[in-house]
């Protein structure tokens, strides 16, 4: 197979675009195979000569063609650190791997990603070392878990409520053990954005 048919190479590109967005993810080489009715070992051959032309990439598993490339560019996230699920620490951005956001997510704004540090979230369902993803945004409604600067470097990872009483901000953390993940009461805290999903490693 010394010259490919830019026919069968439109094919390939178009089924595999086409079953990417009704799925969700790409096809197997047999599925390509049997949608565009051509061997396995075809198939293969081409995914390989393709990437080598940078016509998409292919790892021997995975496929991403360019138009799949701006999809989940335009659905991922960056991880911009680990935020604290317990006292207050230092807010250092470490940017690192872009995760892949579920549907539905991005239409909602700027998103950015946090490693959770601790366990005073642990009866909102967050555990250390998950991946909460947050929309970015500088205010929050009652009952909402933020992503918040405390005495101006400090990050926290707590649920938002105010004391208008006492005019103050009540960042609660949601652990029985008050002792040990007391809530933080300022007057002021500057909030960096909203927690709308968390990713678990089982």
């Amino acid at each position: 197979m010394r010259c490919l048919s830019e026919e069968t190479k439109e094919r390939i590109v178009h089924f595999v675009d086409t079953y990417y967005a009704d799925n969700g993810y790409t096809p197997t080489i047999a599925e390509i195979a049997a949608g565009i009715r051509m061997s396995d070992a075809t198939v293969h051959k081409y995914l390989h000569r393709m990437n080598d032309a940078g016509e998409l990439y292919f790892d021997g598993r995975h496929i991403i063609t360019h138009r799949i490339a701006e999809v989940q560019e335009d659905r991922t996230a960056q991880i911009s650190g680990d935020i604290a699920c317990g006292a207050p620490i230092y807010a250092e951005q470490q940017y690192g791997e872009r995760i892949v956001l579920p549907d539905g997510i991005t239409k909602s704004g700027e998103h950015f990603i946090l490693r959770a540090s601790g366990h005073s979230m642990i009866n909102a369902g967050i555990d250390d070392g998950d991946l909460v993803v947050i929309r970015k945004q500088n205010y929050a409604d009652k009952g909402e878990i933020i992503a918040a600067l405390v005495d101006g470097d400090s990050a926290t990872l707590k649920t938002y409520y105010r004391d208008d009483e006492n005019k103050k901000i009540v960042l609660r953390a949601e652990n029985d053990d008050k002792k040990n993940y007391p809530d933080i009461i300022r007057r002021e805290v500057r909030v960096m954005g909203v927690a709308v999903y968390v990713m678990k490693k089982l």
